[in-house]
């Protein structure tokens, strides 16, 4: 069976380089699975940054996290750690893809992962990075 992944990624990454949700979908298509991009379900000028509003957004993002097998985690932002953190609730596996992505992922958790529980410290210990 083939997994659904939730491809959780900040809008900022998504607004400087719009061929982003293209590059991140075609990663997870590439490895067999089926994406769902959260700005390509929800389009940024509809939703998050239109009439539907980001509290909405949101909780319309923490639902399809909800129907899917798996989170990956493309950059840190409020709204993807909202999104790791129903993930982990939910105990669903979660991957971390900065790489490539999120050159500010590490500025940013320091900034918001306490806000959240600090979700991440584990993983990234496994890892062998820090924050």
């Amino acid at each position: 069976m083939s997994k659904l992944i939730y491809c959780a990624t900040p809008s900022r990454i998504v607004k400087s380089n719009k061929g982003m949700i293209t590059q991140i979908m075609d990663l997870v298509t590439n490895q067999g699975y089926g994406p769902l991009h959260p700005f390509q379900a929800l389009p940024y000028e509809r939703y998050e940054g239109g009439p539907v509003g980001r509290d909405k957004s949101m909780e319309f993002c923490l639902r399809l996290v909800d129907i899917s097998d798996e989170l990956w985690m493309f950059g840190i932002s409020n709204g993807t750690l909202m999104e790791v953190v129903r993930a982990q609730g939910r105990e669903k596996p979660v991957e971390l893809k900065f790489e490539g992505f999120d050159p500010q992922w590490k500025e940013f958790y320091e900034q918001l992962g306490a806000e959240f529980g600090n979700p991440l410290d584990k993983m990234l210990a496994e890892m062998g990075l820090s924050k």
